[in-house]
């Protein structure tokens, strides 16, 4: 099935979300897609490595789990200052799974208790940086 984010044909994701657009909005917008990438539906081009980092961490920040897909986008801006793009956030959710760290619970997400335990003891202590550089970098060296 080739879907847009608003369900038309096409397999594209829509493009980066308009400024002030609010993380409903946006997941309403990309949620679509990313469902269908998570189905195997359309192709997910690769995102720089470490991207699977910014997602885990907001998964792994925010209790108690699961979160809907405007609560990830909501995480992932507050910890990366930034709002993902489909596809960095498809292709981020796939590494996850990939690893076995993505619990999928309808269109909520959550670590696996597995995940949980791996990112804590990734991150360790400190300040939120320091512990998203942590689990970025062991990310960069550890492929799923």
């Amino acid at each position: 099935m080739n879907v847009t984010s608003t369900g038309t044909a096409g397999g594209k994701a829509p493009k980066e979300p308009p400024v002030l657009q609010s993380y409903r909005q946006w997941a309403e917008t990309i949620g679509p897609w990313v469902r269908a990438a998570l189905a195997g539906e359309v192709e997910v081009p690769s995102q720089r490595p470490g991207t699977e980092a910014w997602p885990a961490y907001a998964l792994y920040w925010e209790e108690p789990p699961p979160l809907s897909l405007e609560g990830v986008l909501h995480y992932m801006d507050a910890i990366g200052h930034d709002i993902p793009t489909p596809e960095q956030l498809a292709w981020a959710l796939l590494r996850l799974r990939k690893r076995g760290w993505l619990s999928e619970q309808g269109d909520s997400y959550a670590l696996t208790t597995e995940g949980r335990h791996a990112v804590e003891r990734i991150v360790g202590k400190g300040s939120l940086r320091d512990e998203m550089m942590r689990l970025r970098e062991w990310i960069l060296t550890q492929s799923p």
